[in-house]
């Protein structure tokens, strides 16, 4: 792959991924608009927590198993309809078993019947999510995202009307949650026609030897993933569950609210760099076969990319807070906006974070990992739970970027002892 070529299917791919993000991201902002004003911060926030308890567990599901499929069939495309119907089981077994797990787990919260039955509702968004990032692998790798995003769209689209429809109805707040869920499954169908003109059928298989080495070969990355995601989600649920202090004169259901909808602008801000790094990630790993200097110019590269790209969305996340929030949240959520900046005020942390954990993963270093996201997110949990009681989601807020800030500091020292032992 030539050097012009390179850069124009990496740039077409991220724009392709910005669009699909572009396009489900407006849609569910208007969707929140739309909750806020006829269900009011009660019920935003309840549906807020039906859509974080799946997501918390959606990387969790992938468990690193999609980064050694992409890096292997960049290889050897030959095996990719083996692969893909060898993980396709694998993410319906694990999603289930995860599903049933977690149904016994609300039972254990303090939520009233209907939140909770909203909430066991949306944890089949993990199978269908789980299906589609299994799908994803072979858009990764053929770098035709503009498949993926239009099965995504798709679906967010049908999200849309299901949700302007049941909200005009009025119907309970886990109904239109559930449109999620039906427009989740449509986008892996459509995906499945996309999949075929590649050339990729799906045929479930049980191949134990091919197991064996995927979840070996994923277990560092797993771990990480898992810690990953306790250290970005598990706050929401938290203050959904912790006694909070009286004198913000909320609940937890309305505290969870004020968090969640700048929590959902900070996941925009910082989305462009996740989508950057996936169509980068097969880049890398072939610029790595090539030598060491054609990897170490292009990640130069994408750092200095990254930074700058985290510099300007942090500014504009801390200078336009309460235009933002009054606009999706209305006077309601006036709160929010603080939270909003102290997340914005770290977003180039998260933007550095992404490529050099990447880099470790390229490098074949995966297995130090865990241990840097095992330590942020132990420090993470420690923290939520003795300052949220005190100050809620303004600790919430502030934990979660000092977090990230552990992280990198741990991954900028493994990614320099990685490349040490591989250049050596």
């Amino acid at each position: 792959m030539n050097k012009d070529s390179t850069t124009v299917k990496v740039a077409k791919n991220t724009i392709y991924q910005v669009a699909g993000k572009v396009v489900s991201m407006s849609i569910t902002m208007l969707a929140i608009v739309i909750i806020t004003r006829v269900y009011g911060r009660e019920g935003y926030g309840a549906f807020s927590l039906m859509q974080s308890w799946p997501a918390l567990f959606f990387v969790i599901v992938d468990f690193g198993i999609n980064a050694i499929a992409t890096r292997e069939l960049s290889k050897d495309f030959s095996k990719a309809s083996k692969y893909i119907g060898n993980i396709f089981l694998i993410r319906i077994v694990f999603s289930l078993a995860l599903i049933i797990l977690l149904n016994i787990a609300v039972s254990f919260f303090p939520y009233a019947p209907d939140l909770k039955l909203g909430v066991r509702l949306a944890l089949f968004m993990i199978l269908g999510h789980s299906l589609f990032t299994t799908q994803n692998i072979i858009f990764q790798v053929r770098l035709r995202y503009d498949y993926s995003q239009l099965s995504y769209g798709i679906g967010y689209v049908v999200i849309l009307l299901m949700v302007l429809f049941l909200s005009y109805l009025k119907v309970h707040i886990m109904w239109v949650n559930f449109s999620y869920l039906l427009g989740g499954f449509l986008g892996v169908f459509i995906a499945l026609k996309y999949l075929k003109s590649l050339g990729v059928t799906i045929k479930l298989e049980y191949d134990k030897k091919l197991w064996g080495y995927l979840f070996s070969s994923a277990l560092p990355l797993g771990i990480m993933f898992v810690f990953s995601q306790i250290s970005f989600k598990e706050d929401a649920i938290m203050i959904s569950a912790l006694k909070l202090p009286a004198s913000y004169g909320l609940n937890n259901t309305e505290s969870v609210a004020v968090y969640a909808l700048p929590y959902k602008i900070f996941e925009v801000l910082i989305a462009f760099n996740h989508f950057f790094m996936n169509a980068m990630y097969p880049i890398l790993v072939q610029k790595m076969t090539v030598g060491e200097g054609q990897l170490k110019a292009t990640f130069t590269k994408v750092i200095k990319l990254v930074v700058g790209l985290g510099l300007v969305s942090g500014i504009i996340g801390v200078i336009f807070a309460p235009v933002l929030i009054n606009l999706i949240g209305g006077s309601q959520f006036y709160q929010s906006i603080d939270v909003l900046r102290i997340l914005s005020s770290g977003i180039v942390i998260f933007y550095l974070t992404a490529p050099i954990s990447w880099l470790i993963v390229t490098l074949g270093y995966q297995k130090f990992l865990p241990w840097v996201y095992v330590v942020s997110a132990s420090f993470n949990m420690i923290a939520n739970f003795i300052f949220i009681p005190k100050y809620s989601f303004y600790a919430a807020s502030i934990i979660t970027v000092v977090s990230e800030l552990i992280i990198l500091v741990l991954l900028i020292f493994t990614a320099r002892k990685s490349w040490k032992l591989k250049y050596a």
